[in-house]
């Protein structure tokens, strides 16, 4: 392995079980105090507040496969929908297929399919912090590397990486394709892009970004660049062509989004409505501080990056919150951009002094936590 291993190593697992210690106490303090009868209530019995209880457990057994999780939990068992395709209403042809697959090998070990599913999201987010740690150590260094990865894995919306959505996956799938472009294994990193395109749309990006490392031909030689380019898009193209045989809509995992409202709109409507309210901190699937604050966080980075002459990884994140962004609204931007990885070498660069550092990772860490208790408490922005 290039890079110092052992130092990514134990920034990884540094990072982990800090951010995974976070999120567990906060989740399990709220739901133990949600589940409290307090005294003043007729016939309640002395307050006792007790973590992990069984029906606190069984409470967050259900959220875990709520919301996209229960979507990706039904292809899980039963596959893509055969239909002729309708965006009158909601269908799992939104939810691309790696991730249901890897889950599926997963649950088919024996574990429930809550467990496997959270087993194999904690299991790819620590992957994805080694691998990212060993490529901003190639780029920078390795205090730089510390940092970041310890700002991916303390980001207010990091507690998707535990959970069996795919934020894990994509993570450690662009962290790999980001280490293998920087050694310039070229095929290692088509490979990795191939199944980064099977995971999400924006996965194609890292193809674009392969070409643009080779584009001068003197990294890659020409035209297999081109070639390997196209190869890291097949994902997205066999899922493609998995559609067009069920829907007879090649497109229905784009076409679909509608049925969600993703039907585009004023790039701006989010941030003027923000400005106009900001004491309304969240509303329906919207936690309006951090997905908007995300956005501006990310184009913030990009800027950075762009300056920074990293013009290939500062345009990779700047269509990676671009296209959620053109949909018209920002609800998940705050899980984008949680799995944007050069973004956070812009944090790393912010919070090179000690006092930014901890200043940071502490307000991170406190909405961290917060979000990690609403999502155990069931509410509906933090599910998004």
């Amino acid at each position: 392995m290039s890079g110092d291993w052992r130092a990514a190593l134990k920034a990884a697992v540094f990072a982990f079980l800090l951010s995974r210690a976070v999120i567990v106490l906060a989740a399990a303090i709220a739901l133990a105090l949600a589940q409290q009868t307090w005294p003043g209530t007729p016939g309640a019995p002395d307050a006792t507040i007790r973590l992990f209880a069984p029906d606190a457990l069984s409470a967050l057994h259900d959220r875990i496969l709520a919301n996209d999780a229960g979507w990706y939990a039904g292809i899980v068992r039963d596959g893509y929908e055969a239909r002729p395709f309708d965006a009158g209403r909601q269908a799992n042809w939104a939810f691309f297929p790696l991730h249901p697959l890897a889950w599926k090998a997963a649950a088919s070990l024996g574990p429930d399919l809550a467990i496997s599913g959270v087993l194999l999201a904690n299991l790819l987010l620590f992957f994805g912090l080694f691998q990212a740690h060993r490529w901003a150590q190639l780029l920078y260094d390795t205090p730089t590397a510390n940092r970041l990865v310890l700002c991916i894995a303390l980001f207010p919306t990091a507690y998707f990486f535990s959970l069996p959505w795919t934020e894990s996956l994509f993570l450690a799938l662009t962290a790999s394709s980001l280490l293998a472009m920087a050694q310039r294994r070229w095929g290692r990193a088509t490979f990795c892009n191939l199944l980064a395109s099977a995971t999400r749309p924006t996965g194609i990006l890292l193809s674009a970004l392969l070409w643009w490392e080779g584009r001068d031909g003197r990294r890659l030689p020409r035209p297999r660049f081109w070639l390997l380019a196209i190869l890291g898009t097949a994902g997205l193209l066999a899922f493609m062509a998995l559609l067009h045989a069920r829907t007879g809509n090649a497109f229905a995992f784009s076409d679909i989004q509608s049925a969600w409202g993703r039907d585009g709109g004023s790039l701006t409507k989010h941030l003027r409505r923000w400005l106009a309210d900001p004491l309304l901190l969240a509303e329906d699937w919207n936690v309006r501080w951090i997905n908007n604050s995300a956005l501006l966080f990310g184009l913030a980075g990009t800027a950075w990056l762009w300056r920074s002459k990293r013009r290939g990884l500062a345009l990779f994140a700047f269509f990676g919150i671009a296209l959620p962004w053109a949909t018209g609204t920002l609800v998940s931007m705050g899980r984008y951009v949680a799995t944007c990885i050069p973004l956070f070498l812009a944090l790393a660069h912010w919070t090179r002094s000690t006092n930014a550092l901890v200043g940071w990772l502490v307000v991170s860490a406190c909405a961290l936590a917060g979000m990690s208790a609403c999502f155990a408490l069931g509410a509906s922005f933090a599910g998004a």
